[in-house]
């Protein structure tokens, strides 16, 4: 789970990765000053976010799990998708931060 938790932050161009045992947090910030901050549980494969605006207001909260997979894209630099059941997450960090969940 370290090794998928690292590489989220590392895709999304997240800062400040703190890993305890199977839990972690990272916040990943955009050109505008948008920030999302992530929280993981690994033991409960479960992902929690919130989205704050650049005033410091918050826009969305999520929580979502079970994760079964960690997805990426060559074709799309700084988006991970979470697949939780007939769900899937998208993340985005570049240009600017983005959050989309869709039916698969």
């Amino acid at each position: 789970m370290d090794d998928t938790i690292r590489r989220m932050a590392k895709v999304l161009n997240g800062r400040g990765l703190e890993i305890t045992g199977p839990d972690a947090r990272f916040e990943v910030q955009d050109s505008q000053g948008s920030r999302l901050k992530v929280s993981v549980e690994g033991a409960q494969q479960r992902m929690m976010g919130v989205v704050i605006d650049p005033q410091g207001v918050t826009r969305t909260t999520f929580d979502v799990a079970p994760i079964a997979s960690v997805l990426e894209s060559p074709k799309i630099p700084g988006r991970i998708t979470l697949v939780v059941g007939a769900l899937a997450v998208q993340i985005d960090s570049q240009p600017l931060l983005a959050l989309e969940i869709v039916s698969r």
